[in-house]
């Protein structure tokens, strides 16, 4: 059962997290789509609600690592995991700030959570512009970060799979 519960937190949030991801890096390439905004925002709300789950089921059921003899390859695994982690909880803070600095509040799909902060003027005006822009800058730095320790993770996994065979992958999708 146990384990069965550590998978589905594990695939729920790789593809939440890659739809969260595929979003944002779309939408800062493109014309603005107040749509993709407001779906990348709601997303991150919804992923920073449940980050606490996550982190509550990774403490009382560690994860069953391969058992890797070398030690450079533990060194790098426990990086690239403690990496993951540590984003998991810094990133929604950082996108919950720059939507909240930003003045244009913070929403899950439409339901007002902090709202606008408009000028007299009816235009959106930041609550705190220095705060908006420096979230904004490591908010799309650490996305970048993010991705790359997906594109590491995703890497070791098929090094285990395909070149060490040591089952690590059919683990996590068996039922």
């Amino acid at each position: 059962m146990k384990d069965n519960i550590t998978r589905i937190l594990h695939w729920g949030f790789a593809c939440l997290l890659l739809v969260i991801l595929g979003i944002g890096f779309y939408m800062t390439r493109t014309e603005f789509s107040p749509f993709l905004y407001q779906m990348h925002k709601s997303l991150g709300v919804i992923f920073s609600l449940l980050i606490g789950i996550r982190l509550y089921w990774q403490i009382k059921h560690p994860w069953k690592l391969a058992t890797l003899k070398n030690k450079y390859e533990r060194t790098i695994r426990n990086v690239i995991h403690c990496g993951l982690m540590i984003l998991f909880f810094v990133m929604p803070i950082l996108g919950l700030m720059c939507s909240g600095f930003s003045g244009f509040g913070i929403s899950l799909f439409n339901l007002e959570i902090v709202p606008e902060n408009f000028n007299v003027d009816g235009t959106v005006e930041p609550i705190n512009e220095v705060l908006y822009k420096t979230a904004k800058f490591f908010h799309k730095l650490l996305a970048k970060v993010f991705a790359v320790l997906i594109f590491m993770h995703v890497a070791a996994v098929l090094k285990h799979h395909f070149i060490n065979k040591d089952g690590t992958l059919t683990k996590m999708l068996r039922n």
